[in-house]
C-alpha cells in the first residue's frame, strides 16, 4: 500500500511540473526532440552515475557516516538508446583517475565525446545526443551566456553550471559550450539538453537503477577470499562485476524504459494547452 501511495504521489508531482516555471523549457525540449526523431535521428542519452563504495562492498553499517563525500566510489559514464547500450567503451573513474584505461588513451572530456560521436555515426548514422544540462560548462576563459550568433553552440535556455568543482573531483561529463556542440555537428549529430528537474524524461535513470540492483544482488559471485587463512580480507573483481551489471540492462529493459518516458512526453505535449 505504501509503495502504491508513493507512486501515486510521484505521478502527481511529475504531472504538476508541467505547469511550473520550467514548463516552457520542457515543451521546447520535447518539440525539438520530436522534430529530430521525425527527421530520422536516432536518440541517444549520455549520462553518468556514482556507484558508492558501500554499494560495491555491501558494507551498509554506518553508511551515512561513511558517505562523507561523493568521491567515495566510482563514477560510471555510459550512453544508451532504445536498442540498448551504445557499442562504445564506457568510462569508469575513481576520483580523477580513469579505471581500465583503453589502449588508446583519451585526452580529456572533449576527446572522449568525439570518440562517442564517431561510434554513433558508424553504428546508427545521425543521432540526437541528449545530456543533462548540469554537465554543460563554459569553455575555459569564457562566461556562460547565450550566443545569438551561433544557436547550435548553446541550448535554448541557460543551463545549470557546475559550481565550485574541485580540480581533483571525478571526471564528470563536461560538455564545453563551444567545442562539443561543434564536434556533434561535425559528425552530423545534434546535441540536446534535458531540461533541469526532469530526470524522469531520460531512460538512463531506470538503467542506473537496474545496474545498481544488479551489483547488490550479484556482488557475492564476484567476491573471493584474498588470503586463504584470513577470512576478513576479500577481493572483489570490480571490472567483472560492473560489466555483468551493464549486461544485465538488456535491450528489453531499455525498451520498457523508453515506453515509460514516451508516456510522460505525450502527457506533457498533449496537456500543454
Amino acid at each position: 500500500m505504501r509503495i502504491l501511495t508513493k507512486l501515486l504521489l510521484k505521478s502527481k508531482i511529475y504531472s504538476n511540473e508541467i505547469s511550473s516555471p520550467g514548463r516552457h523549457q520542457c515543451l521546447q525540449y520535447l518539440k525539438t526532440l520530436r522534430n529530430f526523431q521525425n527527421d530520422g535521428l536516432y536518440t541517444v542519452y549520455l549520462g553518468e552515475t556514482l556507484i558508492s563504495e558501500n554499494l560495491i562492498t555491501g558494507d551498509v553499517s554506518d553508511s551515512i557516516a561513511k558517505a562523507k563525500s561523493s568521491l567515495d566510489g566510482l563514477t560510471l559514464i555510459h550512453a544508451g538508446g532504445v536498442r540498448g547500450w551504445v557499442p562504445w567503451q564506457y568510462r569508469a573513474f575513481f576520483q580523477s583517475q580513469e579505471l581500465w584505461t583503453c589502449p588508446k588513451a583519451t585526452g580529456g572530456s572533449d576527446q572522449t565525446f568525439e570518440e562517442l560521436c564517431q561510434v554513433l555515426r558508424k553504428s546508427y548514422g545521425k543521432c540526437t545526443v541528449v545530456i543533462r544540462s548540469k554537465y554543460c560548462v563554459p569553455a575555459p576563459g569564457l562566461q556562460l551566456q547565450n550566443s545569438s550568433d551561433d544557436p547550435s553552440a548553446s541550448p535554448p535556455w541557460k543551463p545549470e553550471v557546475i559550481q565550485n568543482t574541485p580540480s581533483q573531483s571525478p571526471l564528470a561529463i563536461q560538455i564545453t559550450k563551444i567545442s562539443c556542440p561543434k564536434i556533434a555537428k561535425h559528425y552530423g549529430h545534434e546535441l540536446l539538453y534535458l531540461p533541469p528537474s526532469y530526470p524522469h524524461l531520460s531512460p538512463l535513470e531506470s538503467a542506473w537503477s537496474s545496474l545498481k540492483w544488479s551489483i547488490i544482488n550479484n556482488r557475492k559471485d564476484f567476491t573471493v577470499t584474498a588470503l586463504p587463512k584470513i577470512n576478513d580480507y576479500k577481493c572483489i573483481h570490480l571490472k567483472s562485476l560492473i560489466e555483468n551489471a551493464i549486461e544485465g540492462v538488456t535491450p528489453c529493459k531499455w525498451k520498457v524504459s523508453f515506453n515509460r518516458v514516451k508516456k510522460w512526453e505525450n502527457q506533457y505535449l498533449y496537456n500543454q494547452a
